[in-house]
């Protein structure tokens, strides 16, 4: 029996039977913890090329492959964001009915910064309105509850939202995050994404810095003009990116992203993986981007 038939067909079973366990809602899977792991390519197409018996070359390729899901499923950091096992019995769970969370940060009008951290597991994350207090938050769903703190460092704010660990029973997850901001202070937003949906309307904020860091499947920027200065730092695996920028705004796009549709409408190429505007040098209000993801669409548009 050939080597490659063997090795191939474990491998397409496999991958089989997690799209089955996902879509049966078995276990939460997000496909970007296998992006994660691309090295295990070449050590696989070191093994075929190695001048052995085929025997010892299966031997050592379902190690690698063992050896390269024990670290999935034992990072604490993939655990918790790319796979969860539902209705472990071995744990204390979260009700898996839908429950609502609701808390506020006060406005401080001493607070020049403020800087928005978010641990955003599945689910859907909305930024969108205005409130006098510094932070609004409301959740839906039947995940958390979420831990708030924040932290004071002179004129500025640091305020921190994670989810307890919980694990889940059987069924769907619901996970959506509602908040509004004050838009007096300048803001800045860390984002560690697994798996989830970002929807940030920003218009009405000063907006000095977004980092988005993990998995997030989709997400939607809408900018204003409040802040002469935004960078924008996006390191993830999503389904797609679509960023909408001011008119007036000039913008640079810099991007090694392998992606398999491209829409920079309004920019000229200045090289590879160079994009800008040709009101750049010009223009009071001006964006950096950089992209560095894996990525099915990138749109980056102006309104």
């Amino acid at each position: 029996m050939k080597y490659r038939n063997i090795f191939w067909g474990v491998i397409l079973i496999t991958l089989g039977a997690l799209f089955i366990l996902k879509n049966l809602d078995i276990i939460y899977f997000n496909w970007y913890a296998i992006f994660r792991l691309w090295p295990l390519l070449l050590i696989l197409i070191g093994i075929s090329i190695l001048p052995v018996k085929n025997t010892i070359k299966l031997i050592l390729s379902f190690l690698a492959i063992i050896l390269a899901i024990t670290f999935i499923f034992s990072s604490p950091y993939t655990r918790h964001h790319y796979f969860n096992f539902r209705g472990d019995r071995n744990h204390s769970y979260y009700d898996n009915d839908l429950k609502e969370q609701y808390f506020y940060e006060s406005y401080d009008s001493s607070i020049n910064l403020a800087v928005l951290k978010i641990d955003a597991a599945a689910g859907s994350y909305k930024i969108k309105g205005e409130t006098d207090n510094l932070l609004d938050f409301e959740k839906e769903g039947n995940i958390g509850p979420y831990r708030f703190s924040s932290q004071d460092f002179d004129n500025k704010k640091v305020l921190k939202l994670d989810l307890e660990n919980t694990f889940f029973k059987l069924g769907n997850i619901k996970n959506n995050v509602y908040i509004k901001l004050n838009p007096e202070p300048v803001w800045e937003f860390d984002f560690d994404a697994g798996a989830a949906k970002l929807d940030l309307n920003l218009i009405p904020f000063k907006t000095k810095k977004i980092t988005i860091d993990g998995g997030a499947s989709s997400i939607y920027i809408k900018l204003g003009d409040k802040y002469d200065y935004t960078k924008i730092e996006i390191d993830a695996g999503a389904s797609s990116i679509n960023i909408k920028i001011p008119e007036e705004s000039g913008c640079e796009v810099h991007t090694s992203s392998v992606l398999s549709s491209r829409n920079l409408r309004g920019f000229n190429k200045i090289k590879k993986g160079f994009y800008k505007t040709s009101n750049f040098e010009n223009s009071v209000n001006k964006i950096y981007i950089d992209i560095d993801v894996a990525v099915s669409s990138l749109k980056v548009s102006r309104y």
